[in-house]
């Protein structure tokens, strides 16, 4: 994800902010938002864990159907 700094910087003092908070709340902002943003290594390692989860699921869901299939007795 692309934050513009300078940009949002020149927005926010075009809009009447000064130089100073201007750059102060644009780097807040990008500070934000690059520590909520998942990278591409985020998003492998969760594909993976849910990858098990759901084939561990899919076994159980298969061992409880033929256990519930079997005659008692």
């Amino acid at each position: 994800m692309s934050f513009d700094a300078f940009a949002a910087a020149r927005a926010l003092e075009n809009a009447g902010m000064g130089s100073v908070p201007a750059e102060a709340v644009t780097e807040t902002n990008r500070v934000a938002v690059h520590q909520n943003a998942a990278t591409k290594a985020d998003l492998a390692e969760l594909k993976e864990a849910l990858t098990w989860r759901v084939f561990l699921i899919v076994g159980g869901l298969l061992a409880l159907a033929t256990a519930l299939n079997r005659p008692l007795g």
